[in-house]
């Protein structure tokens, strides 16, 4: 009795190991307190940093851009000049002028690569606001619903006017401005034969003239494409005006059959519905390599095929490729609350599958 009464000698047991304690065990220890304010600060700051480190690269990067275009208009301006086409050989004038293309190529691809900058530092400077922002939300997003939150809305919108703007630029690039690069190379040589060599001056003026009325039905499909659509006719009737004036511009048959279209269809929908339908036969006409497109309806899609070449759709999807005409469709058909399919196979063509958004 003695013994169990007594002071304990040695070490001291738990509390759950004392014969007869209600308690079983003891409360843990608290957790050292966490600074939430803090945390999202620092995430806050460091994307502002990025941000501002992005927007810094890209100003370096367009007064680098700025120095080659002077040089690209200096060179311009010899290639133009009277002194160099009368005293300057064949030779050295020739040289010249391919200087002069392969650093037009050049600005043209750097050109493109400060507008991704610009995109990426515009988007970081949204994140920042977005993680910044103390307003209240009726629902924040979470991670299922994070592709509809105001921020990611906001960056996709970005991208899509960037990606607008970037497809214009290489098409004026690549087809105007081409043009009238090779027009003034052309009234060039005219200028040294058409004295000693009539018949190849006749030649080149037809080849000029040809050249010019080319260019001409290139600029006035652009002014067509940045019109806005004329979808107050109904959007099925713009599809049928779009697919008449393709077959006429380019000589591939379009068959349309999309009667029904229009009823029960978001009226903020028609003109991105038309722009998709505008960029998918535009993507017929550059890659496709097709005699006829189908354009109709299956049960709440809209369905844009093509008898063309056909592609792989993995290696597109692995990102092995880059088709900036199906990024852009599928932009316009998230910022309206729909999707975009690509079916297709090489040699079997193509076939764009875009869900109706019909109002609720």
């Amino acid at each position: 009795m003695g013994a169990r009464s007594g002071t304990r000698s040695g070490p001291v047991l738990p509390m759950e190991a004392t014969e007869g304690s209600h308690l079983s065990k003891t409360a843990p220890a608290a957790a050292p307190a966490i600074s939430f304010d803090r945390i999202q600060s620092q995430a806050t700051d460091s994307v502002r940093r990025d941000a501002r480190r992005v927007r810094d690269l890209a100003e370096r990067y367009r007064a680098l851009y700025r120095e080659r275009l002077e040089a690209w208009v200096e060179m311009r301006s010899r290639l133009e000049g009277p002194r160099l086409l009368a005293s300057g050989s064949g030779v050295a004038v020739d040289g010249l002028r391919a200087q002069h293309e392969h650093l037009m190529r050049e600005l043209a691809e750097l050109q493109a690569r400060l507008k991704r900058l610009d995109v990426a530092a515009r988007q970081l400077e949204l994140v920042t606001s977005y993680l910044a922002s103390t307003e209240a939300q009726p629902t924040e997003p979470t991670l299922s619903d994070a592709d509809q939150s105001p921020a990611a809305l906001s960056l996709r919108i970005v991208q899509a006017q960037e990606g607008e703007r970037q497809r214009l630029a290489e098409e004026i690039h690549d087809g105007p401005a081409q043009v009238l690069t090779n027009a003034i190379f052309q009234v060039e040589y005219l200028d040294r034969v058409i004295d000693d060599e009539p018949a190849t001056a006749r030649a080149e003026l037809a080849f000029l003239r040809t050249m010019l009325r080319d260019g001409l039905d290139e600029v006035r499909g652009f002014i067509a494409d940045l019109r806005p659509p004329a979808v107050d006719v109904g959007l099925a009737q713009a599809i049928a005006d779009q697919g008449t004036d393709f077959a006429t511009r380019h000589g591939i048959d379009v068959q349309v059959a999309v009667d029904g279209i229009d009823a029960g269809l978001a009226p903020e929908a028609k003109a991105s519905i038309l722009r998709i339908v505008q960029e998918a036969l535009q993507n017929v006409r550059k890659h496709a390599a097709a005699s006829l497109v189908r354009i109709g309806l299956e049960s709440d899609q809209l369905v844009i095929g093509d008898n063309g070449r056909g592609f792989d759709v993995m290696r597109l999807a692995s990102g092995a490729t880059r088709s900036f005409g199906l990024h852009f469709m599928r932009e316009r058909a998230e910022l309206m609350g729909s999707t975009v399919q690509i079916e297709s196979r090489q040699g079997e063509g193509t076939r764009i599958l875009l869900r109706l958004p019909r109002a609720s």
